[in-house]
């Protein structure tokens, strides 16, 4: 049975030390009155036999604190230590004592800070809170300390970019807030009133509740809380606004229903993503909360129920300022998703969901690889044998680790006595634990008598440093995990006061690791406000004089991951671990890991934070178990009264490359957008063109592949290309007659829509919608026309819907004979087109016959010329 922790918290502790401190060092005064004969001078006083102390040196440094070791055959409660300037005696007038501390055994050791001032010092060995000397005094010259350190500007600006990432490593697809209301393609519908209509919610019945809160509407902190907390007030995840279904404080009297929709966010070829979201929900009965997903415009599939089954009604502790992180099978083919969240509840002891920073992730693929391990512990608080345990288990779960963090109070007050039972378990775990030990400073280190300097000192010898911060780079098979420690180096103004120094340091190797690529630890036994559990408790809040100027700082290192202890609060909370985010910061900011306790738990209790109490949960002994892949963090936490894993959380490193759970390229079809955009640049009419180039056409279009993958995107582009180069090098064939191509003298022929022309008799033939004139019977194929002037047999033949046209005299025909055909079933025929190839009628030969008619005109007019001449 281990002694149990002091009902104090660390407020109240640290007030008592103070308090003790006061009254220890006012007890000389006290027994200076106390002497009613004349002060003894100087070799008046005599030591009295079987007494004696020992000094660990003739120099000592100022404010450092001293072991003396003494013994006496006349042991007292009240017997003392203490140190008086040089030429003063122990009950002299106005001679007081410079430090003190009882010496109660008939043998042992006292721990004395040494005199802050410089000088030559006197030490005396004296009996019952008096002035009668037990030993010889002894005296030592105390040398001048350390300069006293000043504390830094809380208030000093942080000027810091933060570092940029991107798909290939945070693997996010989208992130949503909700500061400034609904993002855009966002939606919400509720039952009983038009989606964000607040006309609706205005005129609703007396009984239909207060009509902000009808469906999911945009809120922050203070708004939320301003006329209710009942636990609101612990959702600290959110920055700013976020989005609320409070069915409670819409209070009406019929069912409350409203789906809050997201925006589509785009999904082809993944095979797998995650859904996350910071989640605030407090369940009732008749409640149900429940996350949709569709693809695709598809059915929607629930991956996400909150009821009565899954969550204790009216307060579930893991529920309550947690993060919900849902895997997502991705459909074949599916390109779009889109997540619903929806809150029913009957009315009547109904409670609320509030949620924020909604982003969505690829899968990722995880490699099997082997970490460096290391050992988290804290708030041993002086209770060795937890300690011991704890350490022996963690031999157990994770051997071979890189390292020990030890994230503050060791010991309970910082005795000498107590520091040598910590040491004690050190050297009986030898043999299991790591070599380096990564030591932070508690308030506890700093409760024994003696000062802080002392106390301090102590806390140095053991963390084996000589400041309160430090770096460490611990190495495994998972490659090196660099550790910063941060903390307290001065005794006020806060729990945790810090130097410019300190700050600037830590600032300097942030940015270090950051250009590195590596995730970075960092220790502080206090927590930062609104990050891990009990930190939205107004006295955990502000424990450091540098809270908002540390809090600025990380935000920009989303590879930070800062360790924190203190609040003894249990892993089963939703905020064990956090993402904090920061208005000037990186847009994931950095994560906050709660380090549990070694001893006794603590909880909150209690509905409004104004007015929060807290009780102890019991004796526990639970640590971490940390595992760096380089790409990831994997934080385990273990109970060691029962050997089994409590929580578990993975912290991506966003510098490091993201492995998609991606179709791969060689199933995934190849992109033929380019492909189809040249095609249907493709003419409709190639008759118009040389056989040669639409040869080379014809060839490409036929080139084109439509199985390939985006393995092969080279060779579809390539595709393109070709398509490209061949219809731009199209040649059209000119088609004034005469000038057509393949169209010579004596029966030339036009292809493909040439014109060939025929002198003397001669046959030009029209292929494709061609024309072909000659004298004396022409003929047009394929919807060609033939024309034959002056007497041409048959006057010309039109072939599949052609005509032919005959002047003057042609044989089976009187004047002019005309054969018409059916349409013609050609695909590039355009019916809008009036020409030869489109009709089989030849506007020339038209013009052929009355040009004829003019010439005989103009031939009789002349001979009638001639004949009057004549006559």
């Amino acid at each position: 049975m281990h002694p149990s922790r002091p009902l104090t918290r660390s407020r109240g502790a640290a007030v008592a030390g103070v308090a003790l401190t006061a009254a220890l060092l006012a007890a000389p005064i006290t027994a200076s009155a106390q002497v009613a004969d004349a002060a003894p001078v100087a070799g008046d006083v005599s030591a009295v036999a079987g007494s004696s102390f020992s000094l660990p040196g003739a120099e000592l440094a100022a404010g450092v604190t001293v072991d003396i070791v003494y013994e006496t055959d006349a042991a007292d409660p009240k017997n003392w230590i203490g140190f008086y300037r040089d030429g003063e005696v122990p009950g002299g007038e106005g001679h007081l004592s410079a430090s003190w501390a009882y010496a109660p055994e008939a043998s042992g050791t006292v721990s004395i800070a040494a005199p802050s001032a410089p000088g030559t010092y006197t030490v005396w060995f004296l009996a019952k809170d008096g002035y009668e000397p037990l030993a010889d005094s002894q005296t030592v010259t105390v040398t001048a300390g350390a300069a006293e350190l000043t504390p830094g500007d809380p208030e000093a600006s942080v000027d810091i970019d933060p570092i940029s990432t991107g798909i290939d490593t945070d693997g996010v697809l989208v992130r949503e807030g909700f500061d400034e209301g609904l993002p855009a393609g966002w939606s919400v519908e509720t039952a009983g009133a038009e989606a964000g209509s607040a006309e609706d919610a205005a005129d609703a019945d007396a009984d239909a509740g207060r009509a902000e809160y009808r469906g999911w509407v945009s809120t922050t902190r203070a708004e939320w809380t301003a006329d209710i907390d009942e636990m609101r007030a612990r959702f600290a995840r959110p920055l700013a606004g976020f989005v609320v279904a409070d069915a409670q404080q819409y209070g009406a009297a019929a069912p409350f229903s409203s789906t809050l929709t997201s925006a589509p966010v785009d999904v082809e070829f993944l095979r797998s993503l995650r859904l996350s979201f910071d989640s605030h929900y407090r369940g009732a009965a008749q409640q149900t909360g429940a996350v949709r997903v569709s693809f695709d415009g598809g059915e929607w599939t629930e991956v996400l129920r909150l009821d009565s089954a899954s969550v204790v009604d009216d307060y579930d502790p893991l529920q309550l300022n947690y993060m919900q992180d849902i895997a997502v099978d991705v459909p074949a083919d599916a390109t779009q998703v889109r997540f619903q969240w929806q809150l029913d509840a009957s009315g009547e002891g109904s409670r609320y969901w509030a949620i924020d920073s909604v982003a969505v992730h690829q899968g990722e693929l995880i490699a099997d690889e082997t970490p460096t391990r290391l050992w988290t512990v804290s708030d041993i608080q002086g209770h060795p044998h937890d300690f011991e345990h704890g350490l022996n288990d963690l031999s157990t779960l994770a051997p071979d680790p890189a390292g020990l963090l030890i994230v503050g109070d060791l010991v309970n007050s910082g005795t000498d006595t107590e520091w040598n039972e910590i040491y004690e378990v050190m050297d009986n775990t030898v043999g299991i634990r790591p070599d380096t030990t990564v030591a932070s400073i508690g308030n506890h280190e700093r409760y024994a008598s003696g000062g802080f300097a002392a106390n301090f000192e102590r806390f140095l010898a053991f963390a084996d440093r000589d400041t309160a911060y430090g770096e460490y780079v611990l190495s495994g098979d998972g490659g090196d995990v660099p550790v910063i420690t941060i903390g307290q180096e001065i005794s006020g103004p806060s729990d945790v006061a810090m130097t410019d120094e300190q700050i600037e340091f830590l600032e300097e190797r942030l940015a270090y690791w950051t250009a590195q690529g590596s995730q970075v630890i960092v220790n502080t036994h206090f927590p930062l406000g609104d990050t891990v559990s009990a930190s939205w408790i107004p006295w955990y809040h502000d424990h450091h004089l540098m809270n908002d100027r540390l809090t600025s700082i990380l935000g920009n290192y989303p590879n930070a991951v800062v360790f924190s202890g203190h609040t003894h609060y249990p892993a089963s909370l939703g905020d064990w671990a956090v993402q904090r985010r920061t208005a000037d910061g990186h847009p994931d900011g950095f994560w906050a890991v709660n380090t549990v306790a070694m001893h006794v738990g603590w909880d909150a209790r209690g509905e409004n934070t104004d007015g929060i109490s807290e009780v102890t949960i019991g004796d526990v002994n639970n640590g971490l178990v940390v595992e760096s892949y380089g790409d990831r963090l994997v934080v385990k936490a273990y109970d060691f009264f029962t050997d089994r894993q409590i929580r578990e959380v993975t912290i991506r490193n966003p510098l490091a490359p993201y492995a998609a759970d991606v179709i791969p390229a060689e199933d995934r079809p190849a992109d033929y957008s380019a492909v189809d955009a040249e095609l249907r640049r493709v003419p409709a009419d190639l008759d118009r063109f040389t056989p040669e180039t639409v040869e080379t056409l014809n060839a490409a279009i036929a080139a084109v592949e439509r199985d390939l993958t985006a393995a092969d995107q080279a060779e579809v582009d390539a595709m393109a290309a070709a398509l490209r180069s061949a219809i731009d090098g199209l040649v059209l064939v000119d088609e004034t007659p005469g000038a057509g191509a393949d169209g010579g003298a004596d029966g030339g022929a036009g292809a493909d829509g040439g014109a060939g022309t025929g002198a003397d008799g001669g046959a030009g033939t029209g292929a494709d919608g061609g024309a072909g004139a000659g004298a004396d019977g022409g003929a047009g194929a394929d919807g060609g026309a033939g024309a034959g002037a002056d007497g041409g047999a048959d006057a010309g033949a039109g072939a599949d819907g052609g005509a032919g046209a005959g002047a003057e005299g042609g044989a089976d025909g009187e004047g002019a004979g005309v054969g018409q055909g059916g349409a013609s079933d050609d695909p590039a025929v355009d019916p809008e087109r009036t020409d030869l190839a489109a009709t089989g009628a030849d506007p020339g030969v038209g013009w052929i016959v009355a040009l004829g008619m003019i010439a005989l005109g103009g031939g009789l007019v002349a001979l009638r010329r001639i004949r009057a001449r004549r006559s």
